[in-house]
Order: structure tokens, then C-alpha cells, then sequence
């Protein structure tokens, strides 16, 4: 992946390059952003430029042998670390433990399908079951076993480990050497949406690089150039706030012209009544999405719920919503407030979960919009 290619973020790309060009590179960096703000695709792209033998000032060429086995993620000097779930001991590469390695085939497909993957899409490629995701001991082993080996190359060595939020005390622990002292020539890039959830002993060790959720310019622009009507554009970039996989899951999505927020007006309408015919008609149709729209539904409620809080108490200045948004909001913020927001923020989350867990969503909306129609009756 070369800089061009990754969507807006040039602060972050200029500091990245000016600490090449100084020779001032840390062995160890994390880029800390939002989901879908590209930090994953900025290291790809960071790592690509460094292995390039004919890079210009700003960029990698994109063409000579380095930057193809990079592009294709077939360089062998390119590693990847990343959560994962345990499998049966007949499944793995180890003789005892599941590393992410044995995952290596499904993260590769991910990633060629787009660097700027969610978490839920990840788990959704991976398992169908309720698991836990961890990055536990063995894989500590994983990482200290691959930087062992001498660069094939010649050159860098690279350990991208993708959500380092996941890493356990007990593997980092095993970390804490290999990040003081690396093996020659090896660059750990850290990609972290949480700095809250990442251990102290690990943010101590690496230089912290902020990245910024992308601007609505960045978004709208790049979903215009992928051919997506302006007006359509427009819409998605109000609704996903600066995340691009969003962005990308909505302008494939059926129907991404109404950005769920017709869908949003009637269930609460009918929430509020208690309409149960047209809910469980509304659950009937939602459940005919697929799942990442369904979640992707359920995020824009937490959102409009979120929204329409600030309106009630803040006014239209902080609040942000679109013009059709605003309309239904002018009555609808009164039934949203310090009663009941909490509290249908915690059900709506709680539904986007179950959903996650293939759990059945027709039952799973239905159920849903009956506790929602008690919390709006709380004024």
C-alpha cells in the first residue's frame, strides 16, 4: 500500500516521513486512532515506504519487487500480530497453543479486502460463536520467534500488531524485553483505537503517534471518486463521523440512501405507541438485512439517541444531524433525557451485541423495541 492510497491523514503522513528523513525513527511506534481513521493503512503504507528501493520524497514507487510482495502482503519481512480466538489443538501450528498465526490466511483476505476493518468485521470472519478475542502468552512466543530470524531482505523487519489493546499482562511481560532491546533492523508499529485499554508497561516502551478521525471533506470526497452519487455521499459522511469502514460498509449497503434514518423515525414512532403489529412488521423487514447492516441500524440509533440528548439539553448548535434528522428531532429530544438515555443507550447496545453473537435478531428487535417504548414513556 503506497501514502497515496491511503484517504486524507497528511499531518500524520509528514511525520512519519520527516522521522525517516531525520533518522530519527523509534523502534517501536504506535499509531493511535479512532476505527476507521487508517491507522492500520498508514502502517502499511509507513512499512512499504521503508522496504522500497526506488521511494521517492513522499512515497514509495509502487512498483519495484519490494513494494509488490508488500502490496500483495507476501514480503516475508512483513508480520502481523492481532486478536484471535483459540482453536482445537488439532487446528493449530504449535503443538499446544493457538497463535495468531494460525489465523494467517483470513487476516491477509481481510486486509486485501480493506486495511481499514473493524473489529466486528474481523471477529465476523473468523468465528460464529460467542468467544472471546485475546492475544495471550503464545503469542508473545510468536512474536519473539518471528523477529528472531534474521531479515530476509537485509533490510527492516516489521511486526504490525493490529489492537495491542487485547495483549494480556502475562504477554506482555514476555513482551517487555524483545520492545526494550529488538532484534536489528525491526520496527514494531503498534495500530490502537484505545489508549485507555493498552497496559502502562507497553505505552511506556513506544512512541505514541495521534491519528485523527478522518474530516467529512476526506469522506465525502473519496466516496465520490468511488462513484457514489453526491447527495448519497453527503449522507454517509454526516452519519459515520470520520470512520471509513463504516462509510465503506454503508455505500454497499442495500439501500444507502436513506441511511437508516426513515427506518429510525417509524420504529420510535411506533416504540412510543406501541404499535406491536407495525414492530414486529418493522422486525420482520430488518430482519431481512444482513448483519452488518442490522449493526450498522443499531449504530445509528445509539447515535440519534446520543444526538437528540445534546439537543434537548445543548441545543441545535452541538447537536449533529441532517435536515431530516433535525425535523423529527424538534419534538422527539423532549422524550430524551437524563431519565431514560442511559438507559436506552445500554438496550440498544445490548441488542448490537446479541446480534454480533448470530443471535436471532428478529427476536432480538422485537424484544428491543418493547423495553424501548417503556423508557420513552419515562418524561
Amino acid at each position: 500500500m503506497q501514502f497515496k492510497d491511503v484517504i486524507g491523514q497528511q499531518e500524520a503522513k509528514e511525520r512519519l516521513l520527516h522521522s525517516y528523513r531525520e533518522g530519527r525513527l523509534a523502534h517501536a511506534i504506535m499509531l493511535l486512532g479512532p476505527e476507521g481513521c487508517g491507522n492500520l493503512a498508514l502502517a502499511l503504507a509507513f512499512a512499504q515506504f521503508l522496504s522500497c528501493t526506488n521511494k521517492s520524497e513522499k512515497d514509495s514507487c509502487g512498483t519495484c519487487s519490494q513494494c509488490r510482495r508488500h502490496s500483495s502482503l507476501q514480503h516475508p519481512d512483513l508480520h502481523f500480530s492481532f486478536p484471535y480466538f483459540n482453536k482445537p489443538k488439532g487446528e493449530v501450528s504449535s503443538p499446544e497453543k493457538t497463535n495468531s498465526g494460525d489465523y494467517g490466511t483470513e487476516w491477509r483476505e481481510s486486509l486485501l479486502e480493506s486495511p481499514y476493518l473493524g473489529i466486528e468485521h474481523w471477529r465476523s470472519k473468523i468465528t460464529k460463536d460467542n468467544k472471546i478475542f485475546m492475544m495471550g502468552v503464545a503469542e508473545a512466543e510468536h512474536i519473539v520467534r518471528r523477529l528472531s530470524l534474521k531479515s530476509f531482505e537485509g533490510g527492516h523487519k516489521y511486526m504490525i500488531v493490529w489492537l495491542p489493546e487485547y495483549i494480556k499482562p502475562d504477554t506482555a511481560n514476555k513482551l517487555l524485553k524483545t520492545l526494550e532491546e529488538p532484534p536489528e533492523g525491526t520496527l514494531f508499529i503498534f495500530v490502537s483505537n484505545s489508549i485507555e485499554r493498552i497496559l502502562p508497561t507497553v505505552q511506556s516502551r513506544v512512541q505514541i503517534l495521534p491519528i485523527p478521525k478522518l474530516t467529512d471533506e476526506d469522506i465525502k470526497s473519496e466516496l465520490i471518486a468511488r462513484n457514489i452519487p453526491e447527495t448519497t455521499a453527503a449522507g454517509i459522511t454526516h452519519y459515520v463521523d470520520g470512520n471509513w469502514w463504516r462509510a465503506l460498509l454503508l455505500s454497499t449497503s442495500e439501500d444507502p440512501n436513506q441511511i437508516f434514518s426513515q427506518q429510525f423515525i417509524i420504529w420510535m414512532r411506533n416504540c412510543y405507541t406501541k404499535n406491536i403489529a407495525e414492530l414486529i412488521k418493522w422486525a420482520d423487514e430488518m430482519h431481512k438485512l444482513s448483519r452488518d447492516d442490522q449493526k450498522e441500524f443499531l449504530m445509528y440509533a445509539l447515535d440519534q439517541i446520543r444526538q437528540n440528548l445534546v439537543l434537548n439539553y445543548a441545543g441545535t448548535q452541538l447537536a449533529r444531524m441532517n435536515a431530516e434528522e433535525a425535523e423529527f428531532s424538534k419534538k422527539f429530544s423532549a422524550f430524551i433525557n437524563e431519565k431514560n438515555a442511559e438507559n436506552l443507550m445500554e438496550l440498544i447496545s445490548d441488542a448490537h451485541s446479541d446480534i454480533s453473537r448470530m443471535a436471532y435478531s428478529k427476536l432480538v428487535l422485537t424484544d428491543l423495541s418493547f423495553k424501548v417504548h417503556y423508557q420513552l414513556k419515562l418524561v
